[in-house]
C-alpha cells in the first residue's frame, strides 16, 4: 500500500493546505455516499497525490474544509481527475465550489480513442495494476476505514499524475493535447447543480395513462418522504420495478400494503396512508404527459445535418474517436441554423474549417 498522510482533524488540514501551495499539480479524487446506504448524495473522503506523497482526508472528521476549497479554485495549481462529472456536482453541492484548471484523464482518453476508459482499465493497462471491485459500492461513511479500504482510496490518486503524463505523451503525439485542455477550459463554465431523481424521470412514464401518472407520481412523492424520514435511499422503501407495478395493479386495501413483501417495514407502518394517496390518485383526473414543443427545422438545413452527422462518422473513424467528441449535436444544430462556426471550440474550428461540407454551409 502507498504511504499516505492520514488528515482527520482541522489543524492537520491547515498543515497539508500550506504543502499543496508549494506545488504546481496535484492529483484528486473521491468517494461519497450516493443514495446507495443513506439518503442523499455527500463526500465522505478525499484522496490527493502529488509527484512524492498522498494525503486522506476523513471529511467527516473536519469540520471546515475552506483549505481544501480555496485550493481546488486555485488557477496556479494543476488539479487532475479521473472522470469530474458527479465529483463536480458534489463539490457544487456541498460546498458551492466548481475547481479551476483542471485536467481529466477520462476526457484524455476519450481523445486518445480508448474503449475502456474506466480508472481501473487505464491503471491495468498502463501500469498492470488490478483494482478490487469489491470496494466500488462500498459505505465510505463507515468509521474506522478499514486498511484495505484506504488502501483503495489512495491507489486512485497513487498513479493517476503518472497516468496523466502517459496520457498526455501520447496527445501531444498525435497533436490532441490541446484539444483536450480546451475542452477541460470550457467545463468550468459547465452547470453542476445536482439534480434527484423525478417522477417523471422514471422509465415509461411518458407512454403511461395519465391515472397512471398520478399514481406514480404520489408514490414516488410518498417514497422519498419515507426515506427522508429513515435516512435510507428510496430504493430500499421500494423499488422503481415496485413502484411500476403499483401504477397499474394497486394493493387493494391498507391490509394488502401491510402485507407486501420486498419493501421497508416503514411501509407497513404507513400502509393506511399509500392506501389512501393510491386510490386517491387513481380516482381523480389524472396527469397528463406534457410534451416538450420543438421548432420543426426546415427541410435545407435538416438535409445539411444529415449530411455533417455523416461526415462526422466518417472523421471519427479515421481518427479513431467518436464522433460525438468532434461535434455535438447541440454544436451541429447550432452550425446549420446559425451559417456560422462561432459555437465552436478553437480546436474544432481548425479540424472543421477545410471540410467542404462546412465550407457550403457557411457559405465561404
Amino acid at each position: 500500500m502507498a504511504e499516505f498522510t492520514f488528515i482527520d482533524t482541522q489543524q492537520k488540514l491547515m498543515e497539508a493546505a500550506e504543502e499543496w501551495q508549494s506545488l504546481s499539480e496535484i492529483a484528486i479524487d473521491l468517494e461519497c455516499e450516493n443514495q446507495l446506504h443513506y439518503y442523499g448524495s455527500f463526500l465522505c473522503l478525499v484522496q490527493l497525490s502529488s509527484r512524492t506523497k498522498n494525503w486522506i482526508i476523513d471529511v467527516l472528521a473536519v469540520p471546515d474544509l475552506g483549505p481544501l476549497m480555496l485550493m481546488f479554485e486555485d488557477r496556479r495549481i494543476l488539479k487532475v481527475f479521473h472522470d469530474i462529472s458527479f465529483d463536480f456536482r458534489i463539490l457544487f453541492s456541498q460546498y458551492k465550489c466548481v475547481p479551476k484548471h483542471f485536467f481529466d484523464t477520462q476526457l484524455g482518453a476519450l481523445f486518445l480513442g480508448e474503449e475502456k476508459i474506466g480508472l481501473g482499465s487505464l491503471l491495468e493497462k498502463y501500469f498492470g495494476l488490478v483494482c478490487d471491485k469489491k470496494f466500488q459500492q462500498v459505505d465510505w461513511t463507515r468509521r474506522p476505514l478499514s486498511s484495505a479500504m484506504l488502501a483503495y482510496a489512495v491507489q486512485d490518486t497513487a498513479y493517476l499524475l503518472g497516468l496523466y503524463d502517459k496520457l498526455c505523451a501520447e496527445l501531444l503525439r498525435l497533436g490532441r493535447l490541446e484539444w483536450v485542455r480546451e475542452e477541460c477550459r470550457s467545463l468550468e463554465a459547465e452547470d453542476y447543480t445536482l439534480r434527484e431523481q423525478e417522477h417523471s424521470d422514471i422509465s415509461g412514464y411518458k407512454s403511461m395513462m395519465p391515472k397512471e401518472r398520478a399514481v406514480l407520481h404520489v408514490l414516488f412523492d410518498e417514497r422519498r418522504r419515507l426515506a427522508k424520514l429513515k435516512n435510507v435511499p428510496s430504493f430500499m422503501i421500494f423499488t422503481n420495478r415496485q413502484l411500476i407495478a403499483f401504477t397499474g395493479s394497486l394493493p387493494y386495501s391498507a391490509e394488502d400494503w401491510k402485507h407486501l413483501r420486498g419493501v421497508h417495514p416503514i411501509v407497513k407502518e404507513n400502509a393506511q396512508r399509500l392506501h389512501e394517496l393510491g386510490q386517491q390518485a387513481r380516482s381523480g383526473s389524472g396527469e397528463e404527459y406534457i410534451r416538450e414543443k420543438k421548432e420543426k427545422m426546415p427541410m435545407a438545413e435538416y438535409e445539411l445535418l444529415t449530411q455533417l452527422s455523416e461526415v462526422k462518422k466518417k472523421i471519427g473513424a479515421r481518427l479513431g474517436l467518436r464522433p460525438h467528441l468532434l461535434l455535438s449535436e447541440e454544436q451541429a444544430k447550432d452550425v446549420v441554423l446559425r451559417k456560422s462556426l462561432d459555437g465552436l471550440r478553437g480546436w474544432q474550428k481548425e479540424l472543421w474549417k477545410s471540410e467542404e461540407i462546412m465550407k457550403r454551409i457557411i457559405g465561404c
